[in-house]
């Protein structure tokens, strides 16, 4: 799957590997860009795949998600 970052259009490639069922936990957080807002966490991405598109002191990142 390909991870782009909402904001800044930086893109990752990366494989998935578990399906959590835990995404009830984070209904509500949301992160917003440019006055478009994403809610639900979906994604548990590698520092690796997490650098590529943004800054880990960031936390969370507002993400496309596509093949």
């Amino acid at each position: 799957m390909n991870v782009r970052h909402q904001c800044s259009g930086a893109t990752v490639c990366i494989t998935i590997t578990d399906c959590g069922p835990r995404t009830k936990e984070w209904c509500g957080e949301a992160t917003c860009c440019n006055g478009a807002c994403r809610t639900n966490r979906v994604l548990d991405l590698t520092p690796a795949a997490f650098s590529a598109i943004g800054n880990l002191s960031s936390g969370k990142l507002p993400v496309y998600i596509y093949e």
